[in-house]
């Protein structure tokens, strides 16, 4: 499993440092440069300086060369070395080279009045650096044309570049402990600073673990900061933590509704069992006692089957058959189906199709299941004799079907938000056997499974209407 934590620290150590690097190697590369330029700027000095030393008189080319003031050019172990010449021969070498009598400096034909630099072994083995410069004697103006022909010479300043190379040393060495030495910081501060910034979300780790779906909120650590990123996270989280409650709730509910609604008619059972049983002989109650019992049967086969039914709609794997259907014929045999139980139900039923296409593409069983839900649950929570209003017609490419019909008791707001929730009745006594509070349940989960759009509201204080919208399927 991979950290989060330590992905963000290690992407941010590389990401830094390799800036860093960047930073220290142009930051290496500049000074090794600047020490560069300034050791052939001495190196330039030294010859420029040595070059004023070469005097032209009437007598001819002198060189006033005193050692006093440049000693490194002196008999010392870390000498420096220069040497002239005039024309082919060889005007004047420095001290140090006494000890070297047959080794000459390097010496290259360049143009006149020019400088060349080269990395050069010296005549005692070290490494150095040589500067040769062609150039003329400079000639007093005393002389007038006395000095026309005084010939060019040439001068090389080698000096060793040990020193130069140990600096360099130093410095690099310095950069590349330095650079170490920030990186670690680097380290140190993101783990810091990255530790810190996950803290809020540590904290809402924390409150998750004692969460409690019995409370309305996830308790966060007290004092605690909001935070613009993680304040989603908590809301998604507490209606995650509210959907549970109300799942947890419901299903406390259910289990208590299922447990009343067939403990009444097994209690009947039992009860008629043992009047039976008691009193075998008495007419009165063997009489009535096989079809009481059948009926109580049924009863108790109606709550299972619809549980079933229920259960069946709200799953993922239900069977549907999609095809054009006649919504005339189809409303033809709910009537039909509905007339034993309703006789007024052709009276009653006001039926207003505004469709132009009598046809409509849905699965037979689920859209009969729904309207026959729908028509029977209107039949019978409406006054006697009142009238019950369906109206068909097209909207907005989708088929919409209202069911309007007056209540006999008026519905709050309470009664409409728990609705369509299993075996929630509105009448809490619960006096009424035909009716369990499953018909609205199982309308809303087989129109979810269809893809049908299923609401309800009231129009009036005593008028209620579902609706139903069928989106029709898009043309090939």
């Amino acid at each position: 499993m991979k950290s989060l934590t330590s992905k963000l620290m290690n992407t941010m150590t590389y990401v830094v440092s390799a800036i860093l690097i960047l930073v220290f190697l142009a930051i290496d590369i500049s000074i090794d440069n600047w020490v560069d330029v300034e050791f052939d700027n001495a190196l330039t000095d030294k010859s420029n300086y040595l070059k004023t030393l070469v005097k032209v008189t009437q007598e001819g080319t002198k060189f006033d060369f005193s050692g006093e003031f440049m000693p490194e050019f002196g008999t010392s172990t870390k000498a420096s070395f220069f040497q002239l010449w005039q024309g082919d021969a060889v005007f004047e070498r420095s001290e140090s080279l006494n000890h070297f009598p047959g080794v000459d400096l390097l010496k290259k034909d360049i143009p006149l009045n020019s400088a060349i630099f080269a990395d050069v072994d010296l005549p005692d083995g070290r490494s150095g650096r040589a500067m040769l410069a062609y150039f003329e004697p400079q000639v007093p103006k005393s002389l007038g044309d006395a000095a026309i022909n005084v010939e060019p010479m040439w001068l090389t300043v080698a000096i060793t570049t040990e020193d130069l190379t140990q600096i360099l040393v130093i410095i690099d060495s310095s950069l590349a402990i330095g650079l170490l030495l920030v990186i670690v910081l680097i380290r140190w501060a993101v783990v810091k600073v990255i530790y810190r910034g996950l803290t809020p979300l540590n904290e809402l780790n924390d409150a998750l673990k004692h969460a409690d779906v019995t409370q309305k909120y996830i308790p966060l650590s007290a004092g605690a900061e909001r935070y613009l990123e993680i304040e989603p996270i908590r809301d998604e989280l507490n209606k995650f933590v509210k959907i549970s409650q109300q799942y947890l709730q419901t299903e406390k509910r259910i289990t208590a509704d299922i447990a009343h609604e067939l403990k009444t008619p097994i209690s009947e059972l039992i009860s008629l069992s043992e009047v039976y049983i008691r009193y075998p002989d008495d007419q009165r109650i063997a009489t009535t006692y096989k079809q009481d019992v059948l009926n109580i049967s049924l009863r108790m086969k109606t709550i299972v089957s619809n549980l079933l039914l229920l259960q069946q709609a709200s799953s993922e794997h239900i069977h549907l058959n999609r095809q054009q259907l006649d919504i005339s014929t189809l409303l033809e045999h709910i009537i039909e189906t509905l007339a034993f139980k309703y006789h007024d139900i052709n009276k009653r039923l006001l039926i207003d199709n505004q469709l132009i296409d009598k046809h409509i593409f849905a699965d037979e069983f689920s859209l009969d299941l729904i309207l026959t839900n729908l028509f029977d649950n209107a039949l019978y929570y409406s006054p006697a004799q009142s009238e019950i209003k369906l109206s068909l017609f097209t909207e907005d490419h989708s088929v919409t079907i209202h069911v309007e019909n007056k209540l006999l008791k008026s519905l709050n707001s309470h009664d409409l938000e728990h609705l369509t929730q299993p075996l929630f009745q509105a009448e809490q006594s619960r006096t009424n056997t035909d009716r369990h509070g499953l018909g609205l349940a199982i309308v809303e989960n087989i129109a979810k499974a269809n893809g049908f759009t299923f609401s309800f509201g009231l129009i009036s204080e005593d008028k209620i209407r579902f609706s139903l919208h069928i989106t029709k399927p898009a043309l090939p």
